[in-house]
Formats: structure tokens, C-alpha cells, sequence
């Protein structure tokens, strides 16, 4: 019997490796909000805050994880319906921390001219 497919997915998101391993050492609460997070976002292809927010000025967005935990998520929009989740981090302050948003800013640098944007 053929299993019935659920909401067809608009978007693909991709962890980079660097967002994976600071995960490892996030409690299970986290991954399974965030996890919740990146499947809305697959399927709708954005989010609204509270969930997510665009940094303005930016081509960069933040997954917010604020009900277990008070991380976010770096991601940009890339090729071929691909989303990639590039920096992570614990949120501390009010504001973005410069360091966190320069790296992020590093990583969408490097995913331009590797042709995935």
C-alpha cells in the first residue's frame, strides 16, 4: 500500500558542516525546535517572526530558536531551491554580536564564489 505524501516541500535546507557540529553540543530541546523550524521553512519556503528574521541590510537571515533555548541560525537563499544553514551560535545580548555576523558574512562571501548563490 503506497504511503500518502505529505506537503509537497518548496525549499531543501543544508547544514554546513560548522552549524552540525555546534548542534552536537546543543541539548535535544533545541534540535527538535530547531528542527521544527527548518521543516516550516521547507515547506513554506520562508518564515515570519518570531521564528525567523531578516538581518537587515543583509542577504543573511536567523532562525530563532526562543522557546527551549536562545539560539539562532544563519541561512541564506541559494540555487536551486536550496537553503543553507551557515553559522550558528548562543544568543547572549540584545544585539547580534559584530564577531557572529562577521562570520556570517564570511561563509555567504565564500558560498558566492563557490556558485551556490
Amino acid at each position: 500500500m503506497k504511503q500518502p505524501s505529505g506537503p509537497k516541500k518548496k525549499k531543501h535546507f543544508e547544514l554546513l558542516d560548522r552549524v552540525k557540529d555546534f548542534l552536537r553540543d546543543q541539548p535535544g530541546e533545541v534540535k527538535q525546535e530547531l528542527n521544527g523550524l527548518i521543516f516550516q521553512l521547507e515547506r513554506d519556503g520562508y518564515l515570519n517572526y518570531p521564528n525567523a528574521e531578516k538581518i537587515e541590510g543583509e542577504d543573511l537571515f536567523a532562525l530563532r530558536v526562543i522557546q527551549t533555548g536562545n539560539v539562532r541560525v544563519f541561512y541564506v537563499y541559494g540555487l536551486y531551491d536550496v537553503i543553507y544553514g551557515i553559522h550558528g551560535y548562543v544568543k547572549k545580548t540584545e544585539q547580534i554580536p559584530e564577531n557572529e555576523l562577521k562570520q556570517a558574512r564570511k561563509l555567504l562571501r565564500q558560498l558566492i564564489q563557490g556558485g551556490c548563490i
